[in-house]
């Protein structure tokens, strides 16, 4: 890895010097994935110089693959029509199909029409569908033979077929009808008889996804069973493609990024420099107004109690402490169950479980925080009242706090939106708003009880 950072180093580097014979020979040296990754860091005439010194045109073209939206649409604005399809062409289809939906609409149309035909009908194929589902993300061409055929023949149709077999990982087993009826590795077919036929070694149970299947669900039927690809079928069970394990991981990368953006309330604003001012300003403002709508319900509710409330004063020096404690807990719980979503790790059968559980969890966290703060706020005030309603308060706000957290992705998946939505704004200006009326209202029901300042 310190190489690797070195060598991306050494290219950013050699850019901003304008050294462009010293930055032919360090690029001639580095991977495209590293090469990508130095230009994130760079001006834009930096970035055409990185790309302008890549003599290699495969590599050009995973480059082109690799690189950030910004970079891509500055490196497809400099390059000349028919250099662009030459890259195109030299691409695996699965990426050449990726990086047309990413091209503006007139330039994809004319690009379509100059790439090779039997690429060009592959390409078409992935386009067809959503870019967020199995059959946007497969790769259509796989290895597969029929089931009568044997381990010689399957290891002689691999050499001859290597070259136009972007990875290999199975060898999936058709039948007469060409529909999917088994699957095996190559390692069987290398510690069986040349002879063996492959529906004697195939495993029949096939885990498949549909091409309608979203990507994240493909990522998690991936993780929960450890392949490395795994196939697209049809209604008949006939092979469309394969999704491999390099896109999978790029799925769970964007995810990931997606649902931490909206967890922050920001939408998909995730690159600072793809995304003008107006537009970013418009994403942000809605959710700054749920919290700007929760803060004016908050200060009524304060207004209200300190009005009507002997000791309110005192009890408003531990707002702040008791607010942050409440948003923190619940944010903590909305994230674990965001992510128990996400994972697939819990269905509707074990909601009730989940909200139990975070729910005797912040009950514990309670327990403590009480002791500490409510035991600090008796001794500082020289009243057991202050401190027993702080603790009591505390103990039921953090209860609430943790069960709200928990509640509302929850009920987010029911309802169909997106879980990752519920655990910034709404859960925090949520727990907020009924943190401050729990805490007074707690506070109030204890310091009316007829204890005796110390």
């Amino acid at each position: 890895m310190a190489e690797v950072h070195q060598r991306v180093e050494a290219i950013r580097r050699l850019a901003r010097r304008g050294a462009h014979s010293s930055l032919t020979r360090a690029i001639e040296k580095a991977r495209a994935e590293d090469i990508a990754l130095a230009m994130r860091h760079l001006v834009p005439a930096q970035i055409r110089l990185v790309f302008s010194s890549i003599r290699d045109e495969t590599i050009a073209a995973e480059v082109l693959t690799r690189v950030d939206p910004p970079e891509l649409e500055l490196l497809v604005d400099d390059l000349a029509f028919d250099r662009l399809v030459v890259l195109l062409n030299l691409m695996e289809v699965d990426d050449e199909a990726d990086l047309l939906a990413r091209l503006p609409d007139d330039l994809r149309q004319r690009a379509m029409k100059a790439i090779h035909g039997e690429d060009k009908e592959i390409v078409e194929e992935i386009l067809a569908w959503p870019e967020d589902c199995a059959g946007g993300i497969m790769q259509p061409i796989a290895f597969r033979l029929n089931a009568d055929q044997s381990c010689r023949d399957a290891i002689n149709a691999l050499q001859d077929q290597h070259e136009e077999l972007e990875m290999v990982f199975y060898i999936y087993v058709e039948n007469d009808s060409k529909q999917l009826v088994g699957v095996t590795s190559l390692r069987n077919l290398l510690t069986h008889s040349p002879s063996t036929l492959l529906k004697e070694i195939m495993e029949s149970e096939v885990i498949t996804v549909s091409p309608t299947t979203d990507q994240e669900e493909v990522a998690r039927v991936v993780s929960r069973y450890d392949l490395l690809a795994i196939p697209v079928v049809d209604e008949n069970r006939r092979m469309l493609g394969i999704v491999t394990i390099d896109d999978v991981i790029d799925v769970i990368k964007e995810e990931a990024a997606e649902d931490m953006m909206l967890m922050a309330g920001v939408g998909d604003d995730l690159d600072a420099h793809a995304a003008g001012v107006l537009r970013s300003t418009r994403q942000r403002l809605p959710w700054l107004a749920v919290t700007m709508a929760g803060g004016i319900v908050m200060s009524e509710i304060f207004g209200h109690f300190q009005q009507n409330m002997a000791g309110a004063a005192v009890l408003a020096a531990f707002v702040p402490v008791m607010i942050g404690m409440g948003g923190n807990v619940g944010v903590q719980a909305a994230t674990i169950t965001v992510r128990n979503i996400a994972t697939g790790r819990i269905d509707p059968s074990g909601f009730s479980a989940l909200i139990f559980r975070e729910l005797r969890v912040g009950m514990l966290i309670g327990l403590a925080f009480a002791l500490i703060l409510g035991g600090f706020a008796a001794l500082r005030n020289h009243d057991l009242r202050i401190g027993l309603a702080i603790g009591v308060s505390g103990i039921v706000q953090l209860a609430v706090a943790a069960m709200v957290g928990t509640v509302v992705p929850l009920m987010m998946r029911r309802l169909g939106i997106d879980p990752a939505v519920a655990t910034g704004p709404f859960v925090t200006t949520g727990i907020d708003m009924i943190g401050i009326s729990l805490f007074f209202l707690t506070s109030g029901l204890v310091m009316q009880l007829p204890w005796i300042a110390i």
